[in-house]
């Protein structure tokens, strides 16, 4: 098991290793949101998509798991943290690929009409990142949560409560914030469901949560 002081170490170490890979996720994602965003001319919002409420205050459960990621990464059984990276590093490329060849787009309101203070400014800064609103389908956001959270149900299943409702109000964020849509959410968690077949953790049989 080893020390303490390795224990901590190796946290460390997969905190920063997560945040590497998480930076570096993000800048091929918004590399091919700016090479074929502009050619998306699939738009995946529905008519069940238009009656969910515009909610730009919950951006901040959207954006929640890049604060949080490091430090739930951190906490994860080496093995587990390793088969989480080997599949979330699948999924940014299958992902990436499908971006290229068939680009989807959403649908947001107009960001003039939101109201003025620090969650609309804030709102209207996350979207100017994001433009054109592209890479929709299958949702990144949701595959990888959907992965963390298959890994955290298996080094702490006696949390499953929590996780699973805290990724169901993330996966929420999604559609509230207008920034995917159903369709997008649905593929996104298939694909994370997807990658994740089989779940083989190597060296574990037994709860890590200690």
């Amino acid at each position: 098991m080893g020390t303490d002081s390795q224990r901590f170490r190796r946290r460390i170490l997969q905190a920063l290793l997560g945040s590497a890979i998480i930076v570096a996720g993000l800048s091929s994602y918004l590399a091919v949101l700016r090479w074929r965003g502009p050619a998306a001319a699939v738009v995946t919002q529905t008519a069940w998509d238009r009656l969910i409420p515009f909610q730009p205050a919950w951006l901040y459960v959207y954006l929640a798991p890049y604060v949080a990621a490091p430090v739930l990464l951190g906490a994860l059984h080496c093995d587990t943290f390793w088969w989480f990276l080997k599949r979330a590093l699948l999924v940014l490329a299958i992902s990436l690929v499908i971006f290229s060849v068939v680009p989807t787009r959403t649908v947001r309101p107009p960001t003039d009409e939101l109201r003025d203070g620090w969650t609309a400014e804030f709102y209207r800064a996350m979207v100017a990142v994001d433009e054109p609103p592209a890479n929709a389908a299958p949702s990144l956001h949701v595959s990888l949560t959907c992965l963390l959270a298959i890994a955290l149900l298996h080094d702490f299943p006696r949390w499953w409560a929590v996780i699973i409702g805290i990724i169901a109000l993330v996966w929420l964020a999604t559609l509230f914030t207008w920034q995917h849509h159903i369709v997008d959410v649905a593929t996104g968690a298939l694909l994370g469901i997807f990658t994740s077949l089989p779940v083989r953790i190597r060296g574990m049989t037994s709860n890590h949560s200690s």
